[in-house]
């Protein structure tokens, strides 16, 4: 059974989506949107990472996150799926078309919220 881990600020959105990848037959957990997060995934590595951005303390820990895991060699090849509502936030309008390796390392971006019958066959389809 893949594991996956949601990392988000909102503790009650993490642990709805954990509730909804369980009964979709995933091993899922809420875990705290922190850059000391990532020595946890390192320590016991997820099969994929549903990663928010913006933080109470800072806009953008999701990408500071993204890179740390990707520099981090246990975990640099680790799905990521950026599940957020920045652009709701900010008039920025960050989608697919800004993932790249250095500034936005993701395989999959989501704006909040999400819908479960889009994200659940794209997080099949990247643990494949």
């Amino acid at each position: 059974m893949a594991r996956i881990v949601i990392m988000d600020d909102e503790q009650e959105l993490a642990e709805n989506w954990a509730d909804t990848l369980q009964r979709a037959g995933f091993e899922a957990e809420a875990a705290d949107l922190t850059v000391a997060g990532v020595e946890a995934l390192a320590a016991n590595p997820p099969d994929l990472l549903l990663l928010d951005v913006m933080a109470p303390d800072d806009s953008s820990a999701g990408f500071t996150i993204a890179r740390k895991v990707r520099a981090t060699e246990s975990i640099s090849k680790l799905p990521i799926i950026m599940l957020t509502g920045v652009n709701q936030a900010f008039p920025i309008e960050f989608s697919s078309k800004d993932i790249d390796d250095e500034w936005m390392p993701v395989q999959e971006f989501f704006e909040k919220p999400a819908d479960p019958e889009k994200l659940i066959p794209k997080i099949r389809e990247l643990l494949k």
